[in-house]
């Protein structure tokens, strides 16, 4: 006997076609939504070094006496001091608790600035209730130069060359970042 030829074989193929036009829009649409959106996304970084724990550099620092500028932020008031009586101790008054006035400690700071123009480094003690904004209006008080500033000059160490100062204390060293002082 003769085996019936498959009715598969005679059935008309039917073929799909995929409209891809939505999905290839929609990708497009997504890689411009990204892209606009990634432009806006800037971020910024400002390097706070680790305080040095080298036994030799410390007792050959702790013999020359460094200035050590110290910036304490309290609930009541900021105080600016150095442990080696280098400077006078100065406390300001906050404007509101736990709001320090910004003002007053930058004019304070290029005082300091203007007896030790070749200093750098600062050291910034918060109270444990500091918020973040005043953190950052501190550091900002403490780094940048405003135009109504003296001009300071320093010599570069690499060539010996004067050469302006473009930030106050541009080093911030923090502190004690949990302490209740």
């Amino acid at each position: 006997m003769f085996k019936r030829p498959s009715s598969r074989k005679r059935k008309p193929r039917h073929q799909i076609f995929l409209n891809l036009v939505p999905i290839i829009d929609t990708m497009v649409v997504l890689i411009g939504f990204l892209l606009f959106t990634m432009a806006f996304l800037v971020l910024v970084s400002m390097d706070s070094p680790f305080p040095t724990i080298n036994p030799q550099d410390i007792a050959k620092k702790l013999l020359e006496k460094p200035l050590q500028l110290t910036v304490t932020l309290r609930e009541s008031e900021v105080e600016i001091w150095s442990p080696f009586q280098k400077i006078t101790p100065k406390k300001i008054p906050n404007i509101m608790p736990g709001q320090p006035d910004i003002k007053s400690i930058h004019n304070t700071l290029v005082e300091v600035k203007q007896k030790f123009p070749a200093e750098n480094k600062i050291v910034l003690v918060p109270f444990a209730g500091t918020n973040y904004e005043t953190i950052i209006a501190v550091m900002d008080g403490m780094r940048l130069l405003e135009k109504i500033d003296p001009v300071f000059f320093a010599k570069n160490p690499r060539n010996g060359i004067d050469e302006q100062i473009r930030f106050l204390f541009p080093e911030v060293i923090f502190g004690n970042l949990l302490g209740d002082s």
